[in-house]
């Protein structure tokens, strides 16, 4: 991944998506969409997160993957980041896209 993508996200969220925490080491750029599932280096499929919540803790995204596919801080194979919300620690629902924005989102969508 380039570092210019890496700062972008950075940028974008300044705290973990999942914890709320201020990122701090280590921090981690997170794929929603998986790599071994075809996920790409884009803004609409990076998150930046805490240690503890990509991988460490029994809560991180990957040792909870029905919660964190729930919340779209994991997004299936099938499914196209930009079009699968994500919530944030606040409880909002958004829509990332590949310009580095966030979309407020009501409801469910995606069958969600």
């Amino acid at each position: 991944m380039k570092k210019q993508l890496r700062e972008q996200v950075f940028a974008r969220d300044e705290y973990c998506q999942k914890c709320g925490k201020t990122l701090c080491e280590p921090v981690a750029v997170h794929h929603r969409k998986l790599r071994k599932h075809g996920g790409e280096d884009t803004l609409s499929n990076l998150i930046a997160l805490c240690g503890t919540c990509h991988n460490i803790a029994p809560q991180s995204v990957h040792q909870n993957p029905r919660d964190s596919y729930e919340n779209g801080w994991l997004v299936p194979s099938w499914a196209d980041p930009r079009e699968w919300p994500m919530t944030l620690p606040n409880g909002t629902r958004v829509l990332l896209d590949d310009d580095g924005n966030k979309r407020i989102v009501e409801g469910r969508e995606n069958g969600w």
